[in-house]
């Protein structure tokens, strides 16, 4: 039961309050008010309350407040405590106060009752003003008093509705009231009576973890109701936190790792911080167990969100490299293509047996024009060359493979194919359309004081192993196995036979109805057993 106090009233008043409340069979009664000055009605009435409380001597507490001040500088705690002329003297200060200071935590949130206040003036501890006045009606000191910190179990209902019976002080003196509403004071029998104010003119408001500031009366009452029902809460064990937080953020950490998609990443640690939240309650209700909740869960936010975003960006980084890489190897069109669809892509260029055609051209006797020319200007002509061909390659929609000293490899049918025919077709009409603009730069270059160029080119279609190959530092997206070296055999059997495009039989099926060759028989081909037939394109259809 809360009086409500708004505004200083004559101690006479308190002092008939207290004799009107004890009358009417109150247990006890706590001020949570500090008469540490002496009245400004007079010496008579400090005197007025002083000996009201030496008749209640054992059934009251009036309040201490523990403060700091600063003296030169140095900070040093200091109590205000009731002014003599209120303290009786059979009672000492120990005996008559009681310490409203509460414990907020670092957020600032009272959550707990330190029982117990060091008294610096005797020595001694001076008792909590909820403490106190509830040992009066139901000594509840041997567990309270032997306590460091209690932690608050605070009763809760939602607004409008009060948790704690509260009473206008004046209703104690108003005839009306004390007779109808207070039923002669019958309201107050075998209850604990708490007198403060319950409006912020005194600064004397606290916020609750409930999320509302409350008057420092109804927190002490939130204290009392806890001594009395011996229902205090309990903190989680010592290094609970710090363990939930290193496993939240590890199943955190393992959700970004095993999770693809960045939006279900979000997912598993959204989960788990309901289910959290949800065994927090449990055990806040049913074993009165506090739970760390906040720095757990919200471990999962930062770590979460870092791990999508790293992801999004490390993904878009790849994208980037893995465009510029495609466009250096096949044409604009194949590469926007294959960007459409990324996570496709990286299937595609994982290591996989595919029938494809490789391309080999390398210039005729370059090794013997670059020993007898001038380096510089043959490194120019060589890169204009590649620049030439490498576009008719693209065009076609080859992929270059690689560049080895001054010869082109290139696959149609890898990364992606558009059917074994097609794949043939456009190898063979890119080599034939190299032939023809090498003869068109030929004479260009000569004029400029180039020497004179000519290529081969040989074309085989089978099996290979294609994707990334290479370490962590470097890689490239190359094709191996026996095709690729039976298209470099057959490109460098054009010295032998005096040729400058040749493709082997399984090429020369997929494309007869559209070139015209010329049928060379079989052939042993240099580190190889058996023999490959050979046919000599002359021209497209």
């Amino acid at each position: 039961q809360m009086c409500r106090s708004d505004r200083p009233w004559p101690r006479r008043a308190h002092a008939l309050a207290l004799e009107k409340l004890l009358g009417a069979g109150a247990k006890s009664v706590g001020f949570d008010l500090l008469f540490s000055t002496p009245s400004k009605y007079g010496p008579e009435d400090d005197a007025a309350l002083r000996a009201a409380l030496e008749r209640a001597k054992g059934r009251v507490v009036i309040g201490a407040n523990l403060t700091e001040e600063v003296i030169q500088g140095a900070k040093r705690e200091k109590w205000m405590m009731p002014t003599p002329g209120v303290v009786p003297e059979s009672m000492s200060l120990l005996d008559l106060c009681g310490a409203v200071n509460y414990k907020a935590d670092f957020d600032l949130v009272a959550r707990r009752l330190r029982p117990l206040w060091p008294f610096a003036e005797t020595g001694q501890h001076l008792t909590a003003l909820s403490v106190h006045t509830a040992s009066h009606a139901n000594d509840p000191a041997p567990w309270a008093t032997n306590r460091h910190e209690i932690l608050i179990n605070f009763p809760y209902l939602p607004p409008p509705q009060s948790t704690f019976p509260t009473i206008k002080f004046y209703k104690l003196f108003y005839k009306k009231s004390w007779q109808g509403e207070l039923r002669h004071g019958e309201v107050f029998k075998d209850k604990i009576i708490l007198v403060g104010p319950t409006q912020n003119f005194l600064h004397d408001v606290v916020a609750t973890p409930f999320g509302d500031a409350v008057p420092g009366v109804e927190l002490h009452a939130a204290a009392i109701s806890t001594l009395l029902q011996h229902n205090e809460l309990r903190d989680a064990p010592r290094g609970t936190e710090p363990f939930l937080i290193l496993c939240f953020a590890a199943l955190a950490v393992l959700s970004i790792l095993l999770i693809r998609h960045p939006l279900v990443k979000l997912l598993p640690p959204l989960a788990l911080g309901v289910v959290y939240g949800l065994i927090g309650q449990l055990a806040f209700v049913h074993a009165l167990t506090v739970l760390p909740l906040a720095a757990p869960t919200l471990v999962l936010v930062p770590v979460t969100l870092t791990g999508i975003a790293w992801q999004l960006l490390t993904e878009q980084l790849e994208r980037h490299r893995a465009r510029q890489a495609l466009e250096r190897q096949v044409s604009k069109e194949v590469a926007d293509e294959l960007m459409k669809e990324y996570d496709a892509l990286q299937r595609l260029l994982a290591p996989q047996e595919k029938q494809i055609v490789v391309f080999y051209a390398d210039i005729r006797n370059f090794t013997t024009i670059f020993e007898r020319g001038d380096p510089q200007k043959l490194i120019a002509l060589l890169n204009e060359y590649f620049t030439e061909m490498t576009a008719i390659i693209s065009r076609h929609g080859g992929t270059i493979d690689k560049y080895i000293g001054d010869a082109i490899m290139a696959l149609w049918g890898a990364p992606t194919s558009r059917g074994a025919a097609e794949d043939a077709w456009h190898a063979v009409a890119a080599a034939v359309e190299m032939r023809q603009r090498l003869a068109e730069l030929r004479p260009q270059w000569v004029a400029r004081g180039f020497p004179e160029i000519y290529n081969g080119a040989g074309i085989h279609y089978g099996p290979a192993l294609v994707g990334e190959v290479g370490s962590q530092q470097r890689s490239e997206y190359t094709a191996i196995g026996d095709t690729v070296n039976t298209a470099s055999r057959i490109e460098g059997i054009n010295k032998e036979l005096g040729t400058d495009l040749l493709i082997s039989e399984a090429v020369y099926k997929l494309v007869k109805d559209r070139v015209e060759a010329r049928a060379l028989g079989a052939h042993a081909l240099k580190g190889r057993t058996g023999q490959v037939e050979l046919y000599h394109v002359q021209r497209l259809l």
